[in-house]
């Protein structure tokens, strides 16, 4: 993975996962509840995807990937941090479209291992679709 990749996904990771404020209208994860420690970005359409990019628009963090060929994907790891459950969206291009989700919070599910770290996962999956959650890390 080139540098500038990995700068741009662990800075992303940084901010994606910071406590900042958050709204009243939605219950916050539990401050240690879930540790991350790496994404992944899936391209499961049949052509490639450019511009990834996920933001947190509370803190204006981002991090993403300029270009996801056809079924594959675009993973980091980082030093585990706290995973706040800020809301975020996802943005990319698609045969010089630009599409975008609305904003969107993640929350861990049940098949998260509290002792152990998890990763974001987002998937764009259908032609101006794409979603995300929070899988258990690999060793």
């Amino acid at each position: 993975m080139n540098s500038l990749v990995r700068r741009a996904a662990i800075l992303a990771c940084l901010v994606l996962f910071q406590g900042c404020g958050i709204s009243n209208e939605r219950t916050p994860v539990e401050a240690s509840a879930v540790a991350l420690d790496g994404m992944i970005i899936r391209n499961e359409l049949v052509y490639p995807v450019k511009n990834v990019m996920i933001t947190v628009p509370v803190t204006g963090n981002f991090a993403g990937c300029g270009n996801i060929m056809p079924r594959s994907d675009c993973r980091t790891r980082f030093e585990a941090v706290d995973y706040a459950g800020n809301a975020m969206l996802v943005n990319w291009t698609e045969y010089g479209q630009q599409h975008s989700t609305k904003e969107f919070t993640v929350e861990p599910g049940s098949e998260i291992s509290r002792s152990g770290t998890a990763w974001l996962e987002v998937t764009i999956f259908a032609p101006g679709q794409a979603g995300a959650k929070l899988v258990q890390a690999q060793d």
